[in-house]
């Protein structure tokens, strides 16, 4: 059983480094800037036109929202699971070190 498990761990990671790897060799995370950068270009372009043209400034119009929501049925899923293990384990560990202390006075 150690064997398969250890076996399990090691081919995981080793696939996790083999997308890391292809997403880095094939460009993706510069797409991923350039992209940031060009709009960032289009509002400094937009922001200068419009202090040329008079118009009222508000900082707000020239942010990029980026604020993406990726929860989904098992990434909730996955967060109710570890706030009931991190309260559950929080209070075995409370009493085992609780025990711990009170049998050493």
């Amino acid at each position: 059983m150690p064997k398969k498990l250890s076996s399990f761990i090691f081919i995981l990671f080793f696939l996790s480094f083999l997308v890391v790897y292809v997403a880095q060799s094939t460009g993706y995370y510069e797409n991923l800037n350039y992209r940031k950068t060009y709009l960032t270009e289009e509002k400094i372009k937009e922001f200068e036109k419009d202090v040329e043209d008079g118009k009222k400034i508000n900082p707000e119009d020239y942010l990029i929202e980026e604020y993406k929501d990726y929860s989904n049925k098992i990434s909730n899923f996955g967060l109710k699971s570890s706030l009931f293990i991190e309260k559950h384990f929080k209070k075995f560990m409370n009493k085992i070190f609780g025990e711990l202390s009170e049998s050493t006075k």
